[in-house]
């Protein structure tokens, strides 16, 4: 397992693959599930992780934008995305990174 790289596969032809990175497994899957049904021309495909490093493997797609999903009111899932960013090689920064805060809000 080795850090995560932007440039380890050659880019597939009209498809884009997303990795959502976060401890909240039902959140991550809804968020999943709402990109990919949005109208897009390009084929879209939607990935999901605990944390970082990914298991190596040889099958695995090119990562075109990972987006860490951290809940606010959550230690655990803000520790678990700090852990992950080490994993990450830093060109992915580059514009190929997002962070998305949940949990502003508490619910009545």
């Amino acid at each position: 397992m080795s850090a995560l790289r932007p440039l380890d596969k050659l880019p597939g032809l009209n498809t884009a693959t997303i990795l959502l990175v976060g401890t909240e497994d039902a959140l991550l899957q809804q968020l999943a599930d709402s990109m990919l049904k949005a109208d897009c021309t390009s084929e879209l495909k939607v990935h999901l992780a605990r944390s970082l490093p990914l298991p190596c493997s040889v099958n695995r797609p090119r990562i075109d934008l990972i987006v860490f999903v951290v809940n606010l009111h959550s230690k655990l899932s803000l520790q678990s995305v700090e852990e992950s960013l080490c994993h990450l090689d830093a060109a992915f920064f580059l514009g190929k990174v997002a962070f998305l805060a949940t949990g502003d809000r508490r619910l009545p």
